[in-house]
């Protein structure tokens, strides 16, 4: 590795040239894959398509090694990598339609639980799935990116071409919807 790169988190700092060896770049898209595994579930709300995603982006990473030019890190390449498998996937889905939407399941369920699925950790999961379906997809692609595994508004903005300002209010928006649909479960209306 030449001197003033990291592998740290999966990121490979800018600064070299040519492509990552095979230890590099085996240890920098192993160390992303669990950020892209919550990321793709965040946008999914279906673990089970998540690591299908996951692997399938973790994979093309890796074949496609000798494309990496640094000009980015590898976290933030791969999670480019990602948010593509995630965008081709939908495409997929609206041509075959054949699968239910999460929106479309959410209208089924009750939003207002009883006070025994209040003090079940598994309704509150369940209400974090429907709040998350319920966010626009621009807020639940933002918040899924800057919670998957902390990427920086900055790395965010770079993968969706917005500007960091764009980025922070459809986080900070996706927050705040998030707290009014939970509210419930905050601690004073526990009791």
């Amino acid at each position: 590795m030449a001197a003033g790169e990291s592998i740290m988190g999966g990121a490979v700092n800018v600064g070299g040239t040519g492509p990552l060896d095979a230890d590099e770049m085996r240890a920098a898209v192993s160390d992303t894959g669990p950020a892209v595994r919550r990321f793709l579930f965040g946008m999914c709300c279906d673990w089970h398509v998540a690591e299908d995603l996951a692997q399938e982006s973790l994979l093309k990473a890796w074949r496609s090694r000798a494309n990496f030019n640094r000009r980015a890190n590898v976290r933030t390449w791969v999670f480019a990598i990602a948010r593509n498998a995630w965008v081709d996937y939908l495409r997929r889905k609206r041509v075959r339609g054949v699968e239910e939407t999460m929106e479309q399941a959410a209208a089924t369920i009750s939003r207002n639980p009883g006070p025994f699925a209040l003090a079940s950790g598994r309704e509150f999961s369940v209400q974090m799935e429907l709040a998350m379906a319920s966010l626009p997809p621009d807020q639940r692609e933002a918040l899924a990116m800057r919670e998957a595994d902390g990427l920086s508004f900055t790395e965010i903005a770079r993968l969706l071409e917005l500007p960091v300002a764009t980025v922070k209010s459809r986080v900070r928006y996706a927050l705040t919807k998030l707290a009014r649909e939970l509210r419930a479960f905050a601690p004073e209306h526990a009791s």
